[in-house]
């Protein structure tokens, strides 16, 4: 059996070290070398290479690889634009934990080693109160004690992003937070969250599935220089400081390979609960290719893949053996932002043209229709189609409508071209790069499909796949620094509806995630009232308003819900997806070899 090239790198496997650092589609340059074929998983290479480097013994055995399909970050600060990706996600998961864990089923479930029993939700007088103990067992990886006062350290770091008030401009969000009226410790273990009158939070789980803010460790004497501290992240060769995970895996700085994009995670020494049953788990950046990532699993250089699905992948896959392969509907949606700073975009008419030129159920049978008759066009921003309250408000966008888009067009003052003519408008064409993630062939035909429909009123797209696209705001061209025109990517949801409004509220807040930078009062206002809604029906009913506002704003436009891909190899236990904003590590800790 042919393997992948290889180099040495900072984790050992097993038997044997991975690095995937010149994954063709062609698998060419690889050494003839014989992979592992027993009940462990591992991969070919040198079996001298040294081991993931931890401080205890742990009752974990054997090595796990997962192949992740996305980008290799920058930052490991999940908090800030630089470090929130779908890979950061994953890799942290299980080692920043609070009270709740998001569970494949779009629900919550408490976790017994974060907190003792079912945290409460009462109205009291009037006001919303959430009081939770947690375990008192629980430590930080550095072996100081996690107490309330981290949980009002967090609201007090959270609870705003104007400077001016003492916030942090850097945060991504400050939903649910900025709700709050206190956070008070009612002794070293027990919390008590008030938010302020008609101000209820009916996503409050949210508050608690993360980590709180190490105080020890973030507070840096002023919210000044807090801020600073956030602002900066963890830079990717620094790794985590000691003292900010709190779950079953850390990641110590030494099994960090930023060359090779590998991390290596290992039990926690200082973890209370069950350890691990893995010795450790390998995170290697393969990218979405989908020769490279068949080719991978069936070499036995990764054991999980999560790639976005292709036809031609799923074919292949289902034709490996000793591999088990899902294909499931989450609540992950392609969708189209535009950047309503830039000149001709900052029309809405020509945003609306674009939107009518777009023959969104050609798209959906072109793409993720090919290999599963689930997928649809998407009609909703906030609530996707297997959510409880899915309403579609995409109303006269929900077909293509050249004749319309030519008369908006013409309506903006643009001379309407063709298939073979641009259009102009005041004497500047129409012609717009789509900045998206590199290496993802899904995005890729998405784009040019887009691109060929539009030629039809004389909008010329292009593609522009951008390796910052999520980076921080030093890199001029990602998202958060407005360096696009048009932007593909995904938002990737969960149970609470509430952090979407980060994603659509006016920039004049100082959230972070609006990258189309456009609002209105009555978006902002609606998107309120569901972020307060006193249950989660008023707030459905709110969600579906705000996004019929968003529908005639046109500054973003969903196309598809997204399928997820997950393979794996047999020899794995405990794998299974979670399609939600967590992924499918969120259960990693459990994950097995098979004796």
């Amino acid at each position: 059996m042919k393997a992948l090239k290889t180099k040495a790198l900072v984790a050992g496997v097993a038997a044997a070290a991975l690095a995937l650092t010149a994954c063709s589609s062609s698998g060419g340059g690889g050494s003839n070398t014989t992979a592992n074929t027993g009940g462990a998983a591992t991969s070919a290479g040198s079996s001298s290479a040294p081991a993931p480097s931890s401080s205890a013994q742990t009752a974990g055995s054997g090595t796990v690889i997962w192949g992740e399909p996305t980008e290799f970050p920058d930052n490991l600060q999940p908090l800030i634009a630089a470090g929130n990706s779908t890979s950061i996600a994953n890799l942290e998961v299980r080692m920043l934990n609070g009270p709740y864990r998001i569970t494949p089923q779009i629900g919550y479930e408490t976790d017994p080693d974060q907190v003792v029993g079912t945290p409460s939700n009462k109205i009291v007088n009037g006001q919303q109160v959430v009081e939770f103990k947690m375990n008192p067992k629980a430590v930080w990886d550095d072996g100081k004690p996690i107490t309330a006062n981290d949980w009002v350290f967090t609201w007090k770091t959270e609870r705003s992003s104007n400077p001016k008030d003492g916030g942090c401009a850097s945060l991504l969000s400050t939903t649910g937070w900025d709700q709050l009226q206190s956070v008070q410790a009612v002794d070293d273990h027990t919390v008590k969250m008030t938010f302020k009158k008609g101000e209820n939070y009916p996503d409050w789980q949210l508050l608690l599935v993360s980590a709180p803010l190490s105080q020890h460790v973030y507070d840096q004497g002023s919210a000044a220089a807090t801020c600073a501290y956030i602002t900066k992240g963890w830079p990717v060769k620094s790794g985590l400081p000691a003292g900010v995970t709190n779950g079953p895996w850390v990641l110590q700085p030494s099994n960090i390979d930023a060359t090779n994009k590998v991390f290596a995670l290992t039990p926690n020494p200082k973890y209370w609960g069950n350890p691990p049953k893995l010795a450790s788990l390998v995170d290697q950046y393969i990218g979405s290719d989908s020769d490279t990532n068949v080719k991978a699993l069936q070499n036995q250089e990764v054991n999980v893949i999560y790639p976005q699905p292709q036809l031609d992948l799923v074919a292949n896959l289902n034709q490996l053996s000793n591999v088990t392969t899902e294909i499931n509907f989450g609540v992950s949606f392609e969708h189209l932002d535009f950047n309503t700073k830039v000149p001709l975009l900052n029309d809405p008419k020509i945003r609306e043209a674009i939107a009518y030129a777009i023959d969104r159920p050609a798209l959906v049978n072109a793409t993720v229709g090919q290999f599963s008759d689930k997928a649809s066009v998407l009609g909703n921003r906030l609530i996707l189609s297997n959510q409880a309250g899915y309403e579609d408000h995409s109303g006269a966008y929900a077909h293509q409508d050249l004749a319309k888009s030519k008369q908006l067009l013409q309506q903006a003052g643009c001379q309407v071209g063709n298939a073979t003519t641009v259009t102009t408008c005041g004497g500047k064409p129409l012609k717009f790069q789509i900045m998206t993630t590199q290496d993802n062939p899904l995005r890729d035909q998405t784009i040019t499909i887009i691109a060929q429909q539009t030629k039809a009123v004389g909008i010329q797209l292009s593609e522009n796949a951008n390796a910052d696209i999520f980076a921080g705001t030093d890199k001029p061209t990602s998202l958060v620094s407005e360096g696009f025109q048009i932007a593909l990517f995904a938002w990737v949801g969960g149970p609470g509806l509430s952090s979407n409004q980060s994603i659509y509220i006016s920039p004049k807040h100082g959230q972070q995630q609006n990258y189309t930078q456009a609002g209105t009062p009555e978006i902002d206002s609606a998107l309120h009232k569901m972020a307060t809604s006193p249950n989660t029906t008023e707030e459905k009913h709110w969600a579906n308003e705000a996004d019929k506002l968003l529908w005639t704003q046109m500054a973003t436009l969903p196309l598809y819900q997204k399928p997820t891909l997950i393979a794996f190899d047999q020899n794995v236990k405990g794998v299974g997806d979670n399609s939600t904003q967590v992924g499918p590590m969120w259960n990693s800790d459990t994950w097995s070899l098979a004796s």
